[in-house]
């Protein structure tokens, strides 16, 4: 890498919202695997360490539709890129995961998608649409896929921006409209 590669930081008019200095600011643009070209964009103090990143799509795909049953605790393991853009579904348990303003990008397995819909779904009771009886309907099939006793069931993901993947040669893959996410 040359030294014209490397990001310079600026400092910038913006006030850090923990210290009230002024904050720097870098941006990069780089390519990385599934999203093809990012824009990284970071605010940063110096003085108090407070940080903010932005990775902004530069290229998108098609929609995309992908899905996986999930048959044993080895498919757990399997790898998993979720754009930010992703919903994430698993219909045994009427479980959605729905992109949020703040909504990043991860590379994670199925079983961390587990845990954090169960963490989201139960935890604070936040995010839960129904009664509270399918509450608690959810929550027990919840339970049971958590304590890994529930096989099979389906992991599917939309992505608007066609780049979200599922690594396994198993996967069913999708083109979808726009309208159907």
């Amino acid at each position: 890498m040359m030294d014209d590669d490397i990001p310079q930081e600026e400092l910038t008019e913006v006030l850090c919202p923990v210290c009230n200095e002024k904050l720097y600011y870098i941006q990069m643009m780089t390519d990385i695997a599934f999203e093809r070209q990012i824009l990284i964009q970071t605010y940063f103090c110096k003085k108090c360490l407070y940080k903010k990143n932005q990775v902004v799509q530069m290229n998108r795909g098609e929609p995309l539709r992908e899905s996986l049953l999930i048959r044993n605790m080895d498919d757990l393991r399997t790898i998993i890129y979720r754009s930010p853009e992703t919903r994430i579904y698993i219909p045994e348990i009427d479980a959605e995961i729905s992109p949020g303003e703040t909504s990043s990008g991860e590379v994670t397995t199925v079983e961390g998608v587990i845990t954090r819909t169960w963490e989201r779904m139960f935890s604070a009771m936040e995010g839960f649409d129904g009664t509270e009886e399918e509450y608690e309907r959810a929550k027990r099939k919840m339970e049971t896929i958590i304590s890994w006793n529930f096989f099979p069931f389906t992991l599917i993901m939309e992505d608007p921006s066609g780049t979200s993947r599922i690594q396994s040669s198993r996967a069913i893959i999708e083109k979808i409209d726009q309208e159907e996410i």
